[in-house]
């Protein structure tokens, strides 16, 4: 298995800043941009250079379901791997997961919490206002 447990923290914490108005411009680093930059073309399904909403969402469940190693519709510590050397990885990116997603601290992230603690990047990144982020949308990672 890949750990993208901890990999992956990294971009859904960047999908809860308030990226404001000037999107590009309110991004906290230059590795925060990349992130999103990497998660939107990661998103782009079908290979057309463009990410529609519809991408966007289909790749966030398809990473819930990657994080719901035992698929029983949670995110939560029975996922953990067995190897104590991905544990100690896993551990504290479950920690900041479930700070950030688990609203009613029961320790456990639902599909629906998932989903509900997204801000709307897409609204935010999508200058042009077409229903799709093209790469030129996207933030300078230079």
């Amino acid at each position: 298995m890949t750990m993208i447990f901890p990999t992956f923290v990294g971009t859904l914490v960047l999908g809860l800043l308030p990226l404001g108005a000037g999107a590009a411009s309110a991004l906290p680093s230059p590795e925060a941009r990349e992130k999103i930059v990497k998660m939107m073309i990661e998103a782009d399904l079908n290979g057309d250079g463009k990410t529609s909403r519809a991408e966007l969402n289909q790749h966030r469940a398809q990473m819930f379901a990657k994080l719901d190693r035992n698929e029983d519709g949670t995110i939560d510590r029975s996922d953990r791997p067995r190897l104590p050397i991905l544990q100690r990885k896993y551990d504290p990116a479950f920690k900041q997961v479930s700070s950030i997603f688990d609203s009613n601290d029961d320790g456990r992230v639902t599909l629906d919490e998932w989903n509900r603690s997204d801000p709307d990047i897409f609204a935010l990144l999508d200058a042009n206002g077409d229903g799709m982020i093209a790469r030129s949308e996207l933030p300078d990672v230079k």
